[in-house]
């Protein structure tokens, strides 16, 4: 009888010490998978305060077909190099800006088609001012929003 409580109580103590080990494993795991979760918010943290992108370039690209007679329709593209597939960034044209908060007046976003924003307009005055907004919202790195003006005018040939 003692020497079977010996035994039972010796197995007790392996089997502690056992789950003992294994749970400072786990600890230490923990404490590991914690340090790697702090470094990686500390890491979207700060790209989340950059632009991730140092050079963005906003082209307004002319249609070949464009007359530029009075009365006819001009039409173009505007390509962002650095966000053309982020579905977070628009060109919205308007009437008029005022800045300071800013507020546009009869505001019209374009659609982005195959990397670019398409506009139609008609120029029915000798010079026609498109003006405009370009907000990007990336999923990570700092948002901007600048200002877009172009004057289209009248071939006089």
């Amino acid at each position: 009888m003692i020497r079977t409580t010996l035994a039972l109580i010796l197995l007790l103590l392996i089997a502690s010490c056992g789950k003992k080990k294994n749970s400072n494993i786990s600890n230490s795991e923990i404490e590991k998978l914690k340090a790697e979760n702090d470094s990686l918010r500390s890491l979207v943290l700060e790209l989340n305060s950059k632009y991730i992108f140092d050079s963005i370039s906003i082209r307004d690209i002319p249609s070949y077909t464009n007359s530029y007679e009075k009365n006819s329709i001009v039409s173009g593209e505007i390509v962002i190099v650095g966000y053309n597939l982020n579905k977070n960034t628009n060109v919205i044209f308007a009437d008029s800006i005022s800045y300071n908060p800013i507020k546009l007046q009869n505001p019209d976003t374009l659609k982005l088609e195959n990397g670019g924003f398409q506009y139609q307009t008609n120029l029915n005055t000798n010079r026609k001012t498109l003006k405009g907004i370009i907000e990007a919202n990336p999923k990570h790195g700092k948002e901007f929003i600048k200002t877009y003006s172009a004057m289209i005018s009248v071939n006089d040939n």
